[in-house]
């Protein structure tokens, strides 16, 4: 299934000056680094909302990734199902493997297998 959050991913211009506003102006703490250009932040659950609006954001700094317990059954699911999937097979992250979709409106959405991670 599909209908688990495990990460929101957001896009900043430059990673130093956004992990110091994460990290002192909003108190997350550091989790792991992946690598220069990567930081996972601790955090609890995060809610999804949906709202319609008139205006088209399509290319917006916050990407969602939901939970796959199996990347290819889930890849091969979305394209049959006739979902804009961006990618022509799943890719490799450093936590894992992953591909992109598309809702209908243009929203963009990561579909992510964990690999080697511990549960806690």
């Amino acid at each position: 299934m599909l209908n688990r959050l495990c990460v929101l991913t957001v896009k900043v211009n430059n990673l130093q000056t956004a992990l110091k506003f994460y990290t002192e102006a909003l108190d997350f703490k550091v989790s792991k680094y992946y690598g220069e250009k990567i930081v996972s932040l601790v955090h609890s659950e995060v809610p999804v909302v949906l709202e319609e609006t008139a205006e088209e954001n399509k290319g917006a700094n916050v990407l969602p990734g939901i939970l796959s317990e199996d990347i290819e059954r889930d890849f091969s699911r979305m394209k049959e199902a006739g979902v804009n999937v961006l990618f022509d097979e799943p890719q490799s992250c450093p936590p894992g493997r992953y591909f992109v979709i598309e809702d209908p409106s243009g929203n963009q959405i990561e579909i992510v297998e964990f690999l080697n991670i511990q549960e806690k």
